[in-house]
């Protein structure tokens, strides 16, 4: 590991902090939905009720531009809040040089507790096999999370093509908007086949 990785991240979040610091709050978007936890979505492996191809998943909820930014806005107040706390070490099956590594470590600042890790991981595996470069010709689902189309996650970076990290940022305040938890997205996605 770098050893320069964590005073980069924090840098990063610092500046990320400010620069989203001057977004303009949203009036307060609806509940979304709640699914109920079901016994087989607790265990420690997803239990997939039917095969899901590619072509069928994907983020395709319309999430406004403002509630995704207000959700960013909220997770760089929480990094700079932490900005002194030590980095969370990225657990040993995760390679943190990684788009799985840099996951984690960006759903850890976003403010999701580590128990969250294994559904987004989950459902990140299923869509983008955490490929940020993985483009579905049939519904224009882009990137890591699957953003439908991809082009929506041009309001947190222009480079959202091509940078994993944009996506990620995207992808997580897209599932705090719509489902409020990682844990929450799968367990909709096992139901339809997408979130």
């Amino acid at each position: 590991m770098d050893p320069m990785g964590g005073v980069r991240l924090g840098v990063g979040a610092a500046f990320f902090a400010v620069a989203l610091t001057a977004c303009a709050a949203p009036e307060p978007a609806a509940e979304p939905p709640r699914a109920a936890a079901s016994p087989t979505e607790t265990s420690d492996q997803p239990q997939r009720k039917k095969p899901v191809s590619r072509g069928e998943g994907g983020a395709r909820f319309d999430v406004p531009d403002a509630v995704i930014l207000e959700q960013l806005r909220r997770a760089a107040e929480r990094i700079a809040q932490n900005y002194t706390a030590p980095p969370t070490p990225t657990p040993a099956d995760v390679d943190p040089g990684t788009n799985r590594g840099l996951g984690y470590q960006l759903m850890l600042d976003f403010g999701f507790p580590e128990e969250q890790w294994r559904f987004l991981d989950w459902l990140w595996q299923r869509e983008s096999g955490w490929n940020h470069l993985a483009d579905n010709p049939t519904s224009s689902a882009y990137g890591i999370p699957q953003s439908l189309p991809g082009t929506k996650m041009a309001v947190v970076g222009d480079d959202w093509r091509t940078n994993p990290e944009t996506q990620i940022r995207w992808g997580l305040a897209y599932i705090a908007a719509r489902y409020g938890t990682p844990e929450r997205a799968w367990q909709h996605s096992e139901r339809v086949g997408w979130y």
